[in-house]
């Protein structure tokens, strides 16, 4: 499932980005769809601030976003402690105590806030100490007027200045010496549409999964918690605990926080990074999840032979070294969302490393680049038959592992 945004850029007077401003879209098609400003806004923070990484988009500018006064009134903005997000009071809303109300909670809460399409006027004075940024549109307001209203603003020494509809370079030139700040318009960029792939809720929990158990002190509580909200994922998580404790107990283990605990957190973090793979297969090529698995069990049982150090971050090279194609995005828009090592990083973006060489193994078996392959093994010092072993162990895991583990 795919999001759509368009996007603004705000520029400072040297021409570097500010900020952006994000405008809701439907598709492809550069215009504001048939739909109300309120849903818009709902869809925007949702699909953009909540689905993925915000920074992904706009890297480390601010974020400019329409909030209709309705849903400031609601609270919605309330809910985004984004240090990045801009709210913009919009042109249509009413100066009344309950919208300053708002605003004040919203500074309290450590919230940028800025009047859009503002027209001057004394209606909005009470306001004006608890904003950020005015955007003034030079369509609408005289470049005289607004040089007055600027210079009228002098006493609140946080304030700046955005001048809206820029688009020539002499209304640029002429912006920038009635006091403008920073300056949008066409004549810099016309708003950019980006499409962005959206997280399923099972992906989106998975993510969140493998940020939990690489947290250096596990909260078992939180965890706990991740795994109720999915039933499939607490079942699956049920039989790999009871599959590895019947082979010496004769009891099961039937409590969801008893078997996580039961893991422990090495294996708490393969059976997760297992679900995320899993979970972003769902739907897709069954045998792209396989060979994934495939991969990682490969991996580890080739790098002791290179550097038993690296076990674990073998397994996970080879298990998400697909991940481009299972969430049709570039590895490097994925990884720096994962908690993965540098060696990881460095070996599936750029074939780096230990683990670069190890995948370049991994490479040539499965293309059937022999030459290549003989010269790989060769140089770690493992036989052909001992590659193929570890090929053939890892295919039968793979068998194994779906027997107790079924992707949702």
């Amino acid at each position: 499932m795919d999001s759509f945004v368009a996007r603004q850029a705000i520029l400072d007077k040297n021409g570097n980005p500010f900020g952006y401003e994000l405008l809701f879209r439907l598709g492809l098609e550069n215009r504001f769809p048939n739909i109300g400003a309120e849903q818009a806004t709902r869809r925007l923070m949702a699909e953009q601030f909540l689905s993925q990484k915000i920074e992904d988009l706009v890297g480390n500018a601010l974020c400019f976003v329409n909030f209709p006064d309705t849903l400031l009134h609601e609270g919605l903005a309330d809910a985004f402690h984004q240090h990045n997000l801009v709210i913009e009071i919009l042109e249509d809303a009413r100066p009344t105590q309950a919208l300053l109300d708002c605003v004040k909670r919203l500074k309290q809460l450590g919230m940028k806030l800025a009047l859009d399409d503002h027209h001057p006027g004394s209606d909005w004075d009470d306001f004006l100490p608890f904003m950020d940024f005015i955007k003034l549109d030079l369509r609408q307001t005289p470049l005289e007027q607004c040089r007055r209203f600027i210079a009228n603003c002098r006493l609140f020494t946080g304030l700046r200045f955005i001048a809206e509809k820029v688009e020539t370079r002499e209304e640029y030139e002429a912006a920038r010496q009635v006091g403008f700040h920073y300056f949008q318009g066409y004549y810099f960029q016309q708003p950019q549409v980006i499409r962005r792939r959206l997280l399923t809720t099972d992906e989106t929990t998975a993510f969140e999964l493998l940020a939990a158990v690489n947290e250096d002190e596990v909260n078992y509580d939180r965890l706990t918690g991740l795994f109720s909200r999915d039933l499939p994922l607490s079942y699956n998580l049920l039989r790999y605990v009871n599959s590895l404790h019947l082979g010496y107990r004769n009891q099961t283990i039937d409590k969801l926080r008893n078997a996580i605990v039961y893991l422990g957190h090495q294996q708490l973090k393969r059976f997760t990074a297992l679900v995320m793979t899993a979970y972003i297969s769902k739907n897709k090529n069954a045998e792209l999840y396989r060979l994934s698995i495939i991969r990682a069990r490969w991996c580890e049982l080739l790098v002791q032979h290179l550097d038993s150090s690296l076990v674990d971050d073998a397994f996970l090279c080879g298990l998400f070294s697909l991940l481009d194609i299972l969430l049709e995005r570039p590895l490097d828009e994925i990884l720096p969302q994962l908690p993965v090592s540098d060696q990881v990083c460095q070996a599936l973006l750029h074939n780096k490393g230990e683990l670069g060489f190890l995948m370049g193994v991994i490479h040539d078996h499965e293309q059937t680049n022999w030459p290549q392959l003989q010269q790989r093994l060769a140089f770690m010092g493992v036989s052909q038959e001992t590659s193929a072993r570890c090929y053939e162990e890892a295919v039968r895991w793979s068998h194994c592992l779906s027997s107790y583990y079924r992707a949702p």
